[in-house]
């Protein structure tokens, strides 16, 4: 036997043993609102110590963190839920069709967002996220790629990663990148600005081309002005974007300013923040993301 009662703000409670709440999600990973045809993401994370021993979810969550996730302690696999696919990834993959094609590699944003890295900030996800709020400085992680396909009309992108850590750490976020450079790379100074473009000091960029990438896949982000831009082509002095948008609702921004100076950062893919993930000196964390696509959108 078991009693259900609903909590407003949590969600459907039952008591029965053990403890079980219909879950409320971590977050929807989703480019538009139905998910019709769009991938959404998921990630699963398994933790090992230094011998490469799975730990339970009990060993390294607290109580509460298992509860609001409906995760059981015995659990090895611990289930995060949906991610938040970004503003920025959404539209570079509508670019996808653009993008430079370098010979003898790939040039695509699912192929490129392989990069996981993660971080101890405690903001939810938001898919106006350009970064990880407080990246822990572990190198971001390269996953191992592959393509999950049934014939029922769904498949999923995937890509699997294991991030070692040196210390104690209080895991609560991770992020996947089109780059390992995460740290951003401080430019010269503008010397020009437009509403679809910014002109940079001396001639310091490989240019884009049909065979080169360039910085293309990469947003610049002025340092005063709080925007940024997806880069579409350059030339060695010439960002080319389609336009400027705020960071902290994604619309429209204005133009930053002729002299300003500049950030360039990778292409945030996936972000997810969840309770803390307890690792010690040795430990490690596998995540396995999977964006699925589904047809009839």
């Amino acid at each position: 036997m078991s009693k259900d009662f609903k909590v407003p703000g949590v969600g459907r409670v039952g008591l029965r043993s053990p403890l079980y709440h219909e879950s409320a999600g971590y977050g929807v990973g989703r480019m538009d609102v139905a998910g019709n045809g769009m991938p959404t993401g998921h990630l699963v994370a398994q933790v090992f110590d230094k011998d490469g021993n799975p730990k339970s979810a009990k060993e390294v969550m607290n109580f509460w963190g298992r509860f609001w996730g409906n995760i059981r302690g015995g659990a090895v696999k611990i289930n995060l839920g949906s991610g938040l696919v970004t503003n920025v990834g959404s539209l570079a993959m509508a670019n996808e069709y653009a993008w430079a094609n370098p010979s003898g590699s790939v040039n695509t944003v699912l192929a490129l967002a392989n990069w996981h890295a993660t971080g101890t900030g405690t903001t939810a996800a938001a898919q106006t996220d350009l970064k990880l709020q407080t990246w822990d400085s572990i190198a971001a992680v390269a996953g191992t790629q592959s393509l999950v396909a049934n014939g029922a009309g769904t498949s999923s992108y995937r890509s699997v990663a294991t991030i070692s850590y040196s210390g104690t750490e209080a895991v609560t976020e991770w992020a996947l990148h089109t780059s390992g450079t995460l740290s951003g790379s401080t430019g010269t100074p503008f010397t020009a600005t437009s509403a679809t473009s910014a002109t940079v000091t001396g001639t310091p960029l490989t240019a884009s081309s049909s065979t080169v990438a360039g910085s293309q896949m990469n947003i610049v982000m002025p340092g005063t002005t709080t925007v940024w831009g997806l880069v579409l082509s350059n030339t060695t002095s010439v960002f080319t974007i389609p336009g400027w948008y705020t960071v902290a609702s994604g619309a429209a921004g204005s133009t930053p300013g002729a002299t300003e100076a500049f950030t360039t950062r990778p292409v945030l893919w996936d972000r997810k923040q969840f309770p803390a993930i307890n690792v010690s000196a040795s430990d490690s964390i596998q995540f396995q993301y999977s964006a699925q696509i589904t047809a009839g959108g």
